[in-house]
């Protein structure tokens, strides 16, 4: 695990006019701790296509997917899905054939081998339906889990806390006075996660081969917890 710290120290002394605290003396100061995080979850986006002659087959070939897929006992979030008419206009007039339907689903996997059970399935589908499913799977991509980002940054937080109060220590021995925190603002700024759509059904020819996805590679993410803190001098 890397970590990097940066601290940026800006003040300014503000003088508060004020009758009963004219000897008191405000400093603000922004303190800011960054760290790299090592991703745990690979992030893999699924959606199946269905196109079926009839409502109800569309229904249960998603229905088949589904239970497939979930029968992995991958984490993931998602799995809602659709059934419809399948329309469209033409010469300005709405012409209807069939049904489309589609199901989505967001795995969180631990591993990236995992990945090609889940690509292994949807070609057993591909064999068997052909022309009636495709899917489509968005570019992976490693992320750190909830869990360990919340850790991080509550780690920042005590380590700016600490910072602050050792520089109130440093400034109540230059000015004579002692200086409390009296607030701190946090502005937490986590890593993006994004994926790109791509067809990958032209991977899945036959169930006689097994599906090798690439795997990719990890890339250390930037957590950064900047705070505002405020001290009165007395």
């Amino acid at each position: 695990m890397k970590k990097l710290l940066i601290i940026f120290i800006t003040f300014f002394v503000l003088i508060a006019t004020s009758t009963y605290a004219q000897d008191d003396t405000t400093v603000f100061i922004i303190l800011e701790e960054v760290k790299e995080l090592i991703p745990d979850i690979l992030s893999l986006s699924v959606g199946v296509n269905v196109n079926t002659s009839k409502e109800v087959d569309a229904v249960n070939i998603l229905g088949a997917v589904d239970k497939s897929l979930k029968n992995l006992g991958f984490e993931y979030r998602g799995g809602k899905y659709y059934v419809t008419k399948n329309c469209w206009w033409e010469e300005n007039k709405q012409k209807c054939s069939g049904y489309k339907g589609s199901i989505h689903y967001l795995f969180e996997l631990k591993e990236p081998s995992q990945q090609n059970k889940i690509f292994q399935e949807l070609a057993n589908f591909k064999e068997k339906y052909g022309e009636k499913m495709d899917f489509i799977v968005s570019t992976p991509e490693w992320t750190v889990s909830k869990k360990n980002l919340r850790n991080a940054e509550d780690a920042l937080k005590i380590e700016i806390i600490g910072n602050a109060q050792n520089f109130a220590k440093k400034v109540s021995e230059k000015m004579g006075k002692t200086c409390s925190l009296t607030s701190i603002d946090y502005d937490i700024r986590r890593p993006s996660w994004w994926w790109k759509e791509e067809e990958v059904s032209y991977m899945m020819k036959t169930t006689k081969s097994m599906v090798e996805a690439p795997e990719p590679k990890k890339e250390e993410k930037t957590v950064s917890v900047k705070a505002s803190v405020k001290m009165i001098c007395r």
